[in-house]
């Protein structure tokens, strides 16, 4: 694959895929058995034709002759194991070029800071007009960088949150992700506040009472002592962010244009209707949102309760007070195929209404930790019937697309939740069901009546989205439980150790052969990601301090999450919050 990219014009030309090979029999593969036999193996020979598993027998006993078609090539598995595709559940593919840059933020500082200082932001490729002279090579190029970090952990199906300025933003994303084979769920990132990420901070509890100590009774007005918070004049915001109605319409119509130019879901594209939050997405957008699901049958992505502050606004902003019935009462919830990333902070009741609406939760465990979110209580939300997979979210927050890493964590994490070691997960448990079956589940391949095809299993009539790993890669040795080897151990990167990945097949095409992509030329993809941008940053210039809005965004949110006592009035209504969620007590005001 040929990769250039000029920040001037933007030029972004990968050489087409190569069609489907011909009919492969993997001989003898290890094949785990179900999850709730962990440790078990069974020997299977496994036929890849026309994008699905078309036999899957005990080892040994297809004849390449009598049970294939023609043409059919054999490989000896009998040093392989084969393990359904995992699906990358939530992810936000621009993020990668500011991997690494952010210094240590909670979420709604962070997010400020990313979206100052990627590609199209005021501290871009071009300055205070990098919104506008960005051109969208930079997208098409972040999105390989994504997918193939993603592909190369056994990923075969990616949700790609995307923040877009256009369809020409769409257009690059659909672009790469066609060229490299992975099956893409692109949503477009959408919200229509009048002041963009004014609602990502709540408000303080107490704002009117810290306004009138510094500005008096009348309140702020020209001239006032600055309290230095977002509102005007310097002072704490009272009430919610207004919508902006040109950009409910404009968003509307890019998700109807995106979903007739490029949904095409039997080629492994798929738009996704995809609003920002319950916060930064109004009533009118949520609405819009879900009819337009409903007329092109199109899934739909959004975050929910990533953190307490998001629970805080919820209270602060939604008629309701609970955005889980906000989006169920705006008819975005309940439409077949939501999927809503983190989940952390949702109370029982929303628990079982996410259950009720057959919705997914996206556990994304390393961003979570990373932005002192918190921790998702998988334990009771399987106890409870809500489906939950797993994502590695955009690489800003967790520094990578690794799949297996996020299996990892999501494995262990649950171990210090409760003493009952009974109820921990078992490797095999949080690679087949969270990591693929519960994923495909969400983007509704899980092969129920007039649906296309079940994914995340290895059984006859699947889909064939599939990898297999090298048992005698340095990684996988010794020989005691493979898959466990798969998800808690490491992957020796050094030469002679073997690569563990050694192929992966999306709809029945390999796209990946001995642990490389075979679309991507990687070492080319690698000069064109040196190249555009040439020199390294010091994660300081993203502290809030540094620009005068992030600086009054930090005022409010130490505000309003009592981290700054100063000014306080005593008129702070009380909230109780989910425990266990963190290390800290959630219920403290």
């Amino acid at each position: 694959m040929d990769l250039t990219l000029d920040n001037s014009v933007g030029k972004f030309s990968p050489s087409p895929a190569p069609p489907a090979g011909p009919p492969t029999l993997l001989r003898g593969a290890l094949v785990p058995n179900d999850a709730s036999e962990p440790g078990t193996y069974t020997r299977r020979d496994v036929l890849i034709a026309d994008g699905v598993l078309k036999r899957v027998a005990p080892g040994g006993t297809l004849s390449l002759d009598v049970d294939c078609p023609p043409g059919t090539i054999e490989e000896d598995c009998s040093e392989r194991m084969l393990v359904p595709g995992f699906v990358n559940g939530h992810t936000h593919s621009v993020e990668h070029w500011a991997r690494g840059l952010i210094k240590p933020l909670p979420l709604e500082m962070w997010v400020l800071q990313l979206i100052r200082h990627e590609p199209r932001g005021e501290e871009g490729w071009a300055g205070p007009e990098s919104w506008i002279k960005t051109p969208a090579a930079a997208i098409a190029v972040s999105a390989m960088h994504c997918g193939v970090e993603a592909l190369l952990s056994g990923t075969t199906a990616i949700m790609d949150h995307l923040l877009c300025r256009d369809i020409k933003d769409v257009e690059a994303a659909v672009f790469a992700y066609r060229a490299l084979g992975i099956r893409a769920y692109i949503a477009p990132m959408l919200g229509d506040d009048l002041e963009p990420y004014v609602n990502y901070v709540p408000l303080a509890r107490d704002a009117q009472g810290r306004n009138g100590a510094i500005c008096g009774p009348a309140g702020p007005a020209p001239g006032c002592p600055d309290c230095g918070g977002l509102g005007a004049h310097g002072s704490f915001r009272t009430e919610v962010g207004e919508r902006d109605p040109a950009k409910t319409e404009a968003n509307l119509a890019l998700w109807r244009e995106a979903a007739q130019k490029f949904h095409d879901p039997k080629n492994g594209i798929n738009i996704v209707v995809g609003p920002v939050t319950a916060y930064s997405a109004s009533t009118e957008l949520l609405r819009g949102a879900a009819e337009i699901r409903k007329e092109f049958g199109l899934c739909g992505h959004i975050h929910l309760l990533e953190t307490r502050a998001q629970a805080l606004m919820a209270r602060q902003f939604l008629p309701s007070g609970s955005a889980v019935k906000h989006l169920r009462d705006t008819g975005f919830l309940q439409v077949p195929g939501t999927t809503c990333g983190h989940c952390v902070w949702l109370d029982d009741e929303e628990i079982a209404i996410m259950a009720e609406c057959d919705a997914t939760a996206v556990h994304n465990p390393f961003s979570n930790l990373r932005l002192g979110s918190g921790v998702a209580p998988l334990h009771k939300y399987a106890r409870l019937g809500m489906n939950v997979c797993l994502g590695a979210d955009g690489a800003c927050s967790s520094d990578g697309q690794d799949m297996l890493e996020v299996a990892k964590l999501a494995n262990i994490l649950p171990c210090v939740a409760t003493p009952e070691y009974r109820d921990w997960p078992t490797a095999h448990h949080t690679a087949l069901v969270l990591g693929a079956a519960n994923g495909y589940k969400g983007i509704l391949l899980e092969g129920k009546p007039g649906q296309v095809g079940k994914g995340g299993v290895l059984e006859e009539g699947a889909l064939a989205d599939l990898s297999s790993w090298d048992l005698t890669a340095l990684s996988m040795l010794p020989r005691t439980d493979p898959l466990s080897l798969l998800v808690q151990g490491s992957r020796t990167q050094a030469p002679g150790a073997g690569s563990a990945l050694d192929c992966a097949w999306v709809n029945g095409v390999r796209v990946v052969q001995g642990g490389s992509p075979v679309n991507v030329d990687v070492k080319a993809l690698r000069e064109v990601l040196r190249a555009a941008q040439g020199t390294y940053r010091d994660p300081a210039i993203t502290d809030p301090s540094t620009h005068e809005k992030t600086a009054r965004a930090e005022t409010e949110y130490r505000a309003a999450m009592d981290l700054d006592p100063a000014g306080a009035t005593g008129l702070r209504p009380a909230y109780e919050w989910p425990e266990h969620c963190v290390l800290y007590p959630a219920s403290q005001n």
